[in-house]
């Protein structure tokens, strides 16, 4: 598995040469072998990139991610045939019992709340935002008729961005929780494929034109990374500098039944027992501490 996360940020051709990805600036090039890849952002308009690199980098299940005008990722490209057993995987999806897809969309909704909790405790542990939150949680229906996710949502912003933040606001932090959590929704959307399953067959978002509905499920728990990244690291800009720091955001470390692990295998953890879950393999999921904080990556 793949560990590097390659921006094609300037212009270049890009290629392919004795399994390896080429990438030729001017004169110079530089060769990186696919074994060593899991992402490719493409984030300038002035790249040519060859036809058979493409279809090595989908074959080799390796993340890859157009970028528009702005830089801000706007498309991934998915393997049709990302696992062996494509057709009976996707049966499974498509029968996954009503009831259990209602009882892991309150599962993860509970851990998005606690997520927010843990994030807004290690920024003020005297909120009085914290107590409402924590009787949210505990009030989470079967597939959350009561709105918690939202409702918390609100109360989580207003206290851990400031009580002028909005989400519709055109502002640096609000361009880098947009880019953030496309570069997880794009993550968790390669994972998927990879295990035989559809993106837009979701167990809570159902939205007909939604091609990312069980990526938008399945990213809710991860989001408040992002939230304490850009809380971190975005004032009044954010600079492609900034957007090249919060790509790393995969490979930081995240604490995760009692051990630390990169991001990016958590999420491989967490969604794999969320599928478990669904297939009645089991009745637990794996879930994300955020109560340890997180590292950078090494």
């Amino acid at each position: 598995m793949g560990w590097k996360t390659i921006i094609i940020g300037c212009e270049s051709k890009v290629s392919l040469s004795l399994n390896r990805m080429k990438i030729t600036i001017d004169n110079e090039y530089q060769n990186i072998a696919l074994c060593d890849i899991d992402t490719v952002i493409f984030s300038h308009s002035r790249v040519t990139m060859t036809i058979p690199l493409l279809s090595e980098l989908v074959k080799n299940n390796i993340n890859v991610i157009i970028c528009d005008e702005k830089n801000d990722p706007i498309g991934i490209f998915q393997a049709f045939n990302g696992h062996s057993l494509v057709f009976k995987q996707l049966n499974k999806q498509i029968n996954w019992k009503i009831t259990r897809k209602k009882r892991l969309w309150k599962i993860i909704v509970e851990n998005k709340i606690q997520s927010e909790i843990d994030a807004l405790y290690m920024l003020n542990p005297d909120s009085p935002a914290l107590s409402v939150l924590k009787t949210y949680k505990n009030s989470v229906y079967t597939d959350d008729q009561t709105n918690r996710e939202a409702a918390s949502a609100r109360i989580y912003f207003s206290e851990f961005f400031g009580q002028d933040f909005t989400r519709s606001d055109e502002n640096p932090r609000n361009y880098a929780l947009n880019y953030g959590y496309k570069i997880l929704a794009s993550y968790i959307s390669k994972c998927i494929a990879s295990r035989g399953m559809i993106t837009q067959l979701g167990i809570h978002h159902i939205g007909e034109s939604n091609p990312f509905n069980l990526t938008y499920d399945f990213i809710e728990p991860f989001r408040v990374i992002i939230d304490m990244w850009v809380l971190s690291n975005v004032q009044d800009r954010f600079d492609p500098s900034l957007k090249t720091s919060l790509i790393e955001i995969l490979n930081y470390k995240v604490f995760i039944n009692g051990k630390w692990f990169r991001l990016c295998d958590g999420i491989e953890d967490i969604i794999d027992s969320y599928i478990a879950f669904l297939d009645e393999r089991d009745d637990s999921v794996i879930t994300l501490d955020l109560s340890q904080g997180m590292r950078e990556a090494e």
